[in-house]
């Protein structure tokens, strides 16, 4: 019906024995007029009148909604008439409570009316103006807008998937700045918690490198997971620079382990980002190996020498490791908007809270190790079919808490390195993550050889929140660190290059780093107070890489520690890869600094 180019549509719509028509110019109108033919109808029935809708609420609107909301929109919600007696009725009860909650404004509404001079600017996410002909295709599905909020001399930046979100994050951020600043002057500055403007730069900082490397790969910008570590001196702002990027939520197939330490096994994002930290730590450490005199301290390295041998992060260095959402594991299998209750805790499923979980091969998520039926990992069982486990990242992220980031090899040469604070992009739930990364083991640990302690992460999320994307996870995991101008591109389900290479985070590679420096420089010397430290062996030719990272006896004693007091907790049992994937030999003697260095 109608015109060839204003058509109008009809609608049927049959209830028991009774019809109701609805015309308009789509389908959709069509059928909506039905229904409301229809609910008009039953509601007259029932001495009911439908209420005219009015005008239809602008949702992206900054402003409070103009017009009454229809009764059959909140209808639980809706406040009985005074009973007989006068007596002021209250509010009848939801199913989970009471069903009358707060009206909450929104950071845009709260900026407004404390700063009513304030100016939003909306662009692309790498800044180029919203009417360019061609909007930029390798932006990030988070970072695709980008907002600025000006108040005064001030700019707060945000982003999002659409310019609401991206307007609602750098008001968020704003809004976070200027409280932080009202509470400081009303009480002394707090040292527990990372202020909003350096959570929000760290975020910045991640993407938008990673966008930097990305522009143009569109194939390879695919992401689901992204993380990054920032170093900052004396948490400051300025001068902060990224030390690693990465991406990935794969782990390597059981077919595909290496007996020569040639794959990498885990190419989750945060995990990856670890592993380029530690190339970063390598290449440090190689300053002092070239140096005339490497107990000399070197003014533009983040490390420095300790008394009496080793070395050490510098005081002033802190370390900040961004994950746009949650580790998988503990601290993100439960819901980050649900409220944490007050003891007791009477969650049908609170007996799970805090149970080491591992990673499943060819899959995503996690299940928890108790529903695990081979604790101990055999190679001819993963290689016959078994499926290789690794364990998540909420549970590596509690022993980094413990025996620091530097790994069991660099424990020969330097001190613990823990990191300052964990940013999330999203899935923040405070209570859980804290309890993830250090909370369940806090009761149980002890007997800590020193310099090693239970450390406490600040935890922040970011304002430019990390947007959902239900999309299929690549299967490969992008990978850079400061040491090297160009990513690789680790084949997640290989643990190889997509060319069929080794990468530069396999163990092979480590290994042979280590070799080159524990020859030329002096490694850290016996505490009195810790367990006895080996001589390195006289053949060093020969180590195996297992022998190598046993040297360290002060840090696995520490480790020890770690998964003792799980299983003291009741939380589970540590689950180890096969023992044969760590005894091999250092095959890259010999090689070009400059080279096993990059």
């Amino acid at each position: 019906m109608g015109s060839e180019h204003l058509p109008v549509f009809a609608m049927e719509l049959t209830v028991a024995d009774m019809t109701f028509e609805g015309w308009g110019h789509s389908k959709r109108d069509a059928r909506a007029s039905a229904a409301r033919t229809c609910l008009s109808a039953l509601l007259a029935r029932a001495g009911r009148v439908l209420p005219n809708p009015g005008p239809q609420p602008d949702f992206t609107s900054d402003e409070a909604p103009k017009y009454p909301v229809s009764e059959f929109q909140c209808i639980e919600t809706k406040i009985q008439p005074p009973d007989g007696n006068g007596n002021k009725a209250t509010p009848p009860p939801g199913l989970f409570g009471p069903a009358v909650s707060p009206v909450l404004k929104s950071p845009i509404n709260m900026l407004y009316e404390t700063y009513p001079g304030i100016t939003f600017h909306c662009s692309f996410g790498d800044g180029s103006p919203l009417d360019t002909a061609q909007a930029p295709v390798t932006l990030s599905h988070s970072m695709r807008f980008k907002v600025v909020c000006q108040i005064k001399y001030q700019k707060f930046e945000g982003y999002g998937s659409s310019k609401k979100l991206a307007k609602l994050a750098a008001a968020r951020a704003a809004l976070g700045e200027m409280c932080e600043k009202t509470m400081s002057h009303a009480r002394p500055v707090s040292s527990d918690g990372l202020p909003q403007l350096l959570a929000d730069h760290v975020a910045k900082l991640v993407n938008e490198k990673f966008n930097e490397m990305m522009r143009g790969d569109l194939v390879h910008s695919k992401r689901k997971v992204l993380a990054g570590i920032v170093m900052t001196i004396d948490n400051k702002l300025e001068g902060a620079k990224v030390i690693a990027v990465t991406t990935g939520t794969k782990c390597v197939s059981g077919e595909h382990m290496s007996v020569r330490g040639r794959v990498v096994n885990d190419c989750h994002a945060e995990v990856a980002a670890r592993r380029c930290l530690q190339r970063h730590l390598y290449a440090q450490l190689l300053m002092y190996a070239n140096s005339s005199n490497p107990t000399v301290a070197i003014p533009e390295s983040d490390l420095e020498p300790v008394p009496g041998g080793g070395y050490q992060l510098k005081p002033d260095r802190q370390l900040h490791l961004y994950v746009s959402t949650a580790p998988c594991g503990d601290g993100r299998i439960f819901s980050p908007h649900e409220h944490h209750e007050p003891e007791p805790d009477r969650h049908p499923n609170r007996l799970a809270r805090g149970q080491l979980r591992t990673k499943i091969e060819s899959g995503e998520g996690t299940i928890p190790v108790k529903n695990c039926i081979n604790v101990i990992q055999t190679w001819d069982g993963v290689l016959q079919g078994e499926r290789l486990l690794t364990m998540s990242c909420s549970d590596k992220a509690a022993r980094w808490c413990v025996a620091g980031v530097q790994g069991a090899l660099l424990a020969r040469l330097l001190r613990p390195v823990y990191l300052r604070a964990l940013v999330l992009g999203s899935l923040l739930h405070r209570h859980h993550m804290y309890r993830a990364i250090c909370g369940r083991i806090e009761g149980c640990i002890s007997a800590l050889p020193p310099p090693y302690r239970l450390h406490r992460p600040l935890l922040a999320r970011a304002a430019s929140t990390e947007a959902r994307t239900p999309a299929r996870a690549p299967s490969f995991s992008v990978c850079w660190s400061i040491t090297s101008p160009y990513p690789e591109i680790i084949n997640a389900t290989t643990g190889k290059l997509e060319n069929g290479h080794p990468s530069l985070l396999c163990k092979q590679s480590m290994f042979a780093r280590w070799q080159y420096l524990v020859r030329r420089l002096p490694l850290l010397p016996q505490d009195p107070a810790g367990p006895y430290l080996p001589p390195l062996p006289q053949d060093m030719d020969h180590l195996l890489y297992d022998e190598a990272k046993n040297l360290c006896s002060t840090y696995q004693v520490a480790k020890r520690c770690l998964t003792d007091a799980f299983e003291q907790a009741q939380l589970g049992r540590w689950i180890k890869k096969p023992i044969e994937q760590d005894q091999f030999h250092c095959e890259i003697l010999g090689a070009d600094p400059a080279l096993l260095f990059a």
